[in-house]
């Protein structure tokens, strides 16, 4: 009898261990799975937000170069704009002494005027080796600028020292449009444009200061 106690009571305990170990394994499984899941979700997210991130960062870098690309190609576009009118210019003007000489010569035949003459005791002299862009000048294109070359006019001083009768012999001798060198204001510009170069090459106070030091040693 008591030995049947003793078995009862041993079956009861594995039949009572059995499910506990069930349940400790399939809490273990579920906590690993959760911690699976959880951890790969996490990452998921961080792996989509670094992506987004990188993207927004070259979608950025796109914008960026092309607007870089656009302002560039505008200011091609008005160099070459600015470059027509020139040339276009130009074309008007060379139509325009074509025509002048012509009706000059047809007026009157075979007679020889004297060509006026620039007073460069006034407005000064320069040399090919002094001289300045005057393609700066409003009006002033290559061939204009060639035609006041062979002249003598090479600097914006030269220019700026201009009064009535100066443009009235300039527009003479290079069959110029009447007026236009007061249109575009010639002296004025020029005044200004020899005024920046003249501060431009004007030496600073410390140089002026070395130079003095220097004569005193």
């Amino acid at each position: 009898m008591r030995l049947l106690l003793i078995n009862s009571t041993f079956e009861a305990q594995d039949t009572i261990s059995i499910p506990i170990a069930y349940v400790e394994a399939f809490v273990m499984m579920l906590g690993a799975f959760t911690i699976g899941y959880v951890g790969a979700t996490l990452y998921e997210r961080y792996k989509h937000k670094s992506t987004k991130s990188q993207n927004d960062s070259d979608i950025d870098l796109l914008k960026k170069e092309i607007q870089d690309l656009k302002e560039e190609s505008e200011l091609q576009h008005r160099k070459l704009n600015h470059r027509k009118d020139r040339m276009d210019q130009e074309y008007e003007q060379i139509n325009f002494q074509k025509r002048a000489f012509s009706e000059d010569v047809l007026s009157k035949g075979t007679s020889v005027t004297p060509m006026p003459r620039i007073d460069f005791e006034r407005i000064g002299y320069a040399s090919s080796e002094a001289k300045d862009d005057l393609q700066k000048i409003t009006g002033i294109g290559p061939y204009t600028e060639t035609k006041l070359n062979d002249l003598g006019i090479f600097t914006f001083e030269q220019i700026s020292n201009f009064i009535e009768e100066d443009i009235t012999t300039v527009t003479k001798l290079i069959k110029f449009f009447p007026d236009r060198i007061k249109n575009d204001h010639w002296v004025s510009k020029a005044q200004q444009l020899n005024f920046e170069t003249s501060q431009q090459s004007r030496p600073s106070s410390s140089d002026d200061l070395k130079k003095k030091m220097t004569k005193i040693n």
